[in-house]
């Protein structure tokens, strides 16, 4: 009974992030998310409160995939050193096309409406931003340069940030494109070669172990 319970809170889960996909959060209602998964407008209040309930925990849902790629992406980059690796972290966002991109977008203007959304959003970007600091020390003492890590870390996620977002909205450029532009600017701030580090890590990007599979999405 538990293992029915738990996947059909899952079925409504990824219903709610395709529904999203496809509706935004303002459209999104009870209703598309029935339509969805094929669950009665009953069993959802059953698993939830009501639709914001919903939308949080398939926030969490999807940042925990998001997470747990970048976590699977630093963890098995072996080549490059340090740099090689914060190469690689800060490339993570156009490693792979969830299909879900647009869907974050929505949560952004959610997140004003949402303060769980918001405060989930500003944890994961604060950790991912720690991260790549660390990531930009680490590679700044191998080669003895002294920076301001704090802001080298701030430029280069909000760089990442734009490129992100360009490439959402406008669908003008490609994810080479902007890890082509990464490569370039990391290489430029340690005086690097680009040519010696690949755009793609030479690892695994479609299978890694993650507690929120997101499901194959078709246009």
């Amino acid at each position: 009974m538990r293992e029915t319970s738990e996947a059909r809170r899952s079925e409504l889960i990824v219903a709610t992030l395709k529904s999203l996909r496809k509706h935004g959060y303002i459209n999104s209602t009870i209703n598309t998310i029935s339509e969805e998964s094929g669950l009665s407008r009953g069993l959802i209040s059953h698993y939830f409160a009501n639709k914001d309930d919903l939308l949080i925990v398939a926030h969490k849902y999807y940042l925990q995939n998001v997470d747990d790629f970048f976590r699977h992406v630093v963890w098995s980059t072996r080549s490059g050193g340090h740099f090689g690796k914060l190469l690689h972290s800060a490339s993570v966002p156009f490693l792979r096309d969830t299909g879900f991109e647009r869907m974050m977008v929505h949560y952004f203007s959610a997140a004003w409406m949402l303060p769980e959304v918001l405060r989930m959003h500003r944890d994961l970007w604060g950790r991912y931003r720690t991260n790549i600091q660390h990531r930009i020390s680490a590679a700044a003492r191998e080669r003895g340069l002294v920076m301001d890590t704090r802001l080298a870390a701030i430029t280069l996620t909000q760089l990442i940030d734009g490129l992100w977002l360009g490439w959402v909205m406008e669908e003008s450029y490609s994810q080479e494109d902007c890890r082509m532009i990464l490569r370039k600017w990391l290489c430029d701030q340690f005086g690097e070669d680009p040519a010696k580090y690949p755009l793609t890590p030479d690892i695994d990007l479609t299978h890694f172990e993650t507690a929120a599979p997101l499901p194959h999405v078709i246009d």
